[in-house]
């Protein structure tokens, strides 16, 4: 959704009558030829790091590599950058840093906009460096880090987009409809205690108590200053105050269970195919009886079992991270 202001366009014609009882002046014997023009502007001029900083008005904030922090990458990145005549990003060129952290500020950077230069009245282009610092936290926490703060005016956009679209009232809700379609693999992984229905309930609570943190709320902030600029978020925030916005707003909870509901009947559908398939095409899977020598139906249990196939994967995945 763009909304462009209408441009208008006024040109002032301002001319003098000529006096026919006084003749003209006459240039002074000086004076330089009247076609002869003034020297040309430069096209484009350099400005130092620091001075070209104090005119950006929308900076994305970079996001720190997954592969680079696993194997502990930090360093500063230092980019040359063309910028239009309008504070737009032309060009970038990668002067230094490490490879795994080049595309992450090269993404960034080139969103970025600027307050247009110019000299003498006319708009130039600008020829400057940008340094961008990725730093490990000591925390290791998996967060997205750059070298300055969101903007206070985008961060407050942000928030107010939040308030309007119930965001962490939603979030809750599409948060207990997936826990409690999970419910059954929770409860089966609870001994079997007369309690096991209130540690599920307690357990289920104690994670949605996290969506309504702050530390939450400022790690989306973090996502949504990756992919929306401050003029994005405003029209956002216009668009969710209309009665159409606010019944999108209202049905995306439940849209996006049917969607994900959708998606698993259609893989439990499926999968009996998709193993004889992959038995057929891997030989090596033929000894694997979770894969090859077991019936259809308890195929189809691997999806939701504990300790399926899948499950198993995903830990040893969500270990490997860790």
């Amino acid at each position: 959704m763009r909304f462009l202001p209408a441009l208008g366009l006024l040109l002032l014609v301002l001319s003098a009558p000529l006096q026919a009882q006084e003749p003209p002046p006459q240039p002074a014997q000086d004076a330089p030829p009247s076609n002869v023009a003034a020297p040309p502007a430069p096209a484009r001029i350099r400005l130092g790091g620091n001075v070209a900083a104090a005119k950006l008005l929308n900076r994305v904030q970079p996001m720190y590599p997954p592969l680079a922090r696993q194997i502990r990458i930090s360093g500063l990145v230092r980019l040359h950058v063309i910028l239009s005549r309008e504070g737009e990003v032309r060009e970038i060129q990668v002067v230094s840093g490490h490879p795994l952290l080049q595309q992450s500020a090269i993404d960034a950077v080139k969103q970025w906009r600027y307050q247009p230069t110019s000299l003498n009245s006319v708009p130039v282009e600008v020829d400057t460096a940008v340094d961008i610092i990725f730093s490990l936290s000591d925390d290791h926490q998996s967060q997205p880090v750059g070298d300055t703060p969101i903007d206070p005016q985008l961060r407050a956009d942000i928030l107010r987009l939040f308030e309007v679209i119930h965001f962490k009232e939603n979030a809750t809700k599409g948060g207990r409809q997936i826990f409690e379609s999970l419910r059954p693999a929770l409860l089966s992984s609870l001994p079997d205690t007369p309690r096991r229905e209130r540690i599920t309930d307690a357990y289920i609570e104690k994670l949605l108590g996290l969506v309504q943190s702050d530390a939450y709320t400022d790690r989306v902030i973090a996502i949504y200053v990756k992919y929306f600029s401050d003029q994005d978020v405003q029209e956002l925030v216009r668009f969710y105050q209309t009665p159409t916005g606010q019944h999108f707003n209202t049905v995306m909870p439940q849209l996006l269970g049917d969607l994900n509901q959708i998606g698993q009947q259609l893989a439990m559908d499926n999968l009996p195919a998709i193993y004889r398939q992959l038995c057929k095409d891997f030989p090596e899977l033929q000894d694997d009886a979770r894969f090859c020598k077991e019936p259809d139906s308890q195929q189809k249990s691997l999806l939701a079992a504990p300790e399926g196939a899948f499950a198993k994967a995903a830990r040893a995945s969500t270990a490997q991270d860790d």
